[in-house]
C-alpha cells in the first residue's frame, strides 16, 4: 500500500513517515508541503492513500481534496491537529470524498502511542476497503417480509460513507422544520468526531439533529445520528441501542446492521436512502427494506463522490429509484406530504 503525505509542518511529515516505515506492508509514495504541490504530484503518481493536513499555505486541504477527487481520485485520510477547531473544513473535505479523519500524532519521533494506533487503524480500514471487491453473490437478503406493517407509521433511515456529509446536508436542509416522521442516520465517521459531525449538520437544517442515545425512541422532528464505535441497532418497539456485534465488520457503525435491524423491529413503513460511499455496506439492508415494502432510494452515479455503496445496491435491484441529492429530498417530501 503506497501512502503519500501532505503536510506543511516538516516535523509532522517526519513523524508520519517514521510511523509508516515501521510497517513493511506500507511504503511512502511521496510527500508534499501543501495542497497545490499534492495535486501536481498526484497527477504524476497517484498513491493508494493520501494523509492530508487541513491548514496549509498556498492551498488548504479542503481545496486539495476537491481537486484530487475530481481529477486523480484516491483514498484520502484527513490528519489534523484540531478536529473541533477545524470541524467545518473537515466535513467539507469529507463531502468532496475524504474517507476519514484522525488527529495528528505528536510532533516527536517518540509519538503518542494512542494517536499512532488510531492512525494505523484508519489506514488498515481504508486499505481493506480499497482491496475489497464487490461480489453480489455474497449478499444475503433472507429477511422475511412482515405482515403487520402499520402504513401510517413512517421512519426515514439514511446510510452514507465517503462523500456523505455534503449530501446529507443537502437533503436535511430541504426537509421542513415540521417534518412529521423520525430520521436516523448512519454515517461512517469515527466516534471521536461524531459530536462535531452532528453539530455541523445541525447548522445545515431546521430540524433538531443530535447523537442517538442508548435506549431512546426515534421521534418526529428529530434526526438521530449514530455516535459510538459500536453498531447502532433497533430493538423491540423501535428502541435504539448500541451493540459490539458483529465485531468483524470493517465499519462500526454499519449501515447494513442498522437497516436489517429496522426490517426486523420497525412496525411501519420505512423510507431508506443509501448515499455515496466506498465498499458495499448498506446494499443488503436496503434490499431487505425494499423486500418488506419500503421505499428505497440510491444516489445516482454521477452525483456520488464514490459510487460504491449505491452501485452495490443498484446491482441487486435494491432501489425503488435512483436520484440526485436534491431530488432525494424532494422524493421524500412528496412521499410524506403526498
Amino acid at each position: 500500500m503506497r501512502i503519500a503525505i501532505t503536510n506543511d509542518n516538516r516535523a509532522n511529515r517526519v513523524v508520519l513517515q517514521h510511523i509508516i516505515k515501521q510497517h513493511p506492508q506500507y511504503s511512502i509514495a511521496w510527500t508534499a508541503n501543501d495542497g497545490h504541490e499534492a495535486i501536481i504530484k498526484c497527477k504524476k503518481d497517484t498513491p493508494d492513500i493520501i494523509l492530508m493536513d487541513m491548514i496549509m499555505p498556498e492551498m488548504n486541504g479542503v481545496d486539495a481534496c476537491q481537486a484530487i477527487m475530481e481529477n486523480t481520485p484516491c483514498a484520502i485520510i484527513i490528519v489534523t491537529a484540531s478536529v473541533t477547531g477545524n470541524a467545518a473544513m473537515i466535513f467539507e473535505a469529507m463531502s468532496y470524498g475524504a474517507i476519514d479523519v484522525v488527529k495528528t500524532p505528536f510532533s516527536d519521533i517518540n509519538t503518542n502511542a494512542a494517536e499512532t494506533d488510531d492512525l494505523l487503524r484508519k489506514i488498515k480500514i481504508v486499505s481493506r476497503l480499497i482491496e475489497t471487491n464487490y461480489n453480489k453473490n455474497k449478499l444475503s437478503t433472507e429477511i422475511e417480509t412482515k405482515n403487520n406493517i402499520d402504513k401510517n407509521k413512517n421512519i426515514l433511515v439514511i446510510g452514507a460513507s465517503t462523500g456523505g456529509p455534503g449530501v446529507l446536508a443537502t437533503i436535511l436542509h430541504k426537509l421542513p422544520a415540521d417534518f412529521p416522521i423520525p430520521v436516523v442516520i448512519i454515517q461512517h465517521v469515527d466516534s471521536s468526531f461524531s459530536n462535531s459531525f452532528a453539530s455541523w449538520l445541525n447548522k445545515q437544517s431546521s430540524l433538531d439533529i443530535r447523537i442517538a442515545k442508548e435506549g431512546e425512541y426515534p421521534k418526529a422532528g428529530t434526526v438521530l445520528v449514530a455516535g459510538k464505535s459500536d453498531h447502532l441497532i433497533m430493538t423491540t418497539n423501535g428502541k435504539l441501542s448500541y451493540s459490539e456485534e458483529p465485531k468483524e465488520l470493517i465499519y462500526k457503525p454499519s449501515v447494513d446492521v442498522f437497516f436489517n435491524s429496522v426490517v426486523k423491529q420497525w412496525q411501519g413503513t420505512v423510507i431508506a436512502a443509501l448515499l455515496t460511499g466506498m465498499g458495499k455496506d448498506g446494499a443488503e439492508g436496503l434490499a431487505n427494506i425494499h423486500k418488506m415494502g419500503g421505499h428505497t432510494i440510491t444516489q445516482t452515479k454521477d452525483s456520488c463522490a464514490v459510487y460504491g455503496m449505491p452501485k452495490a445496491a443498484d446491482d441487486i435491484g435494491a432501489a425503488t429509484e435512483s436520484l440526485d441529492p436534491e431530488d432525494i429530498a424532494n422524493s421524500i417530501i412528496n412521499i410524506i406530504y403526498g
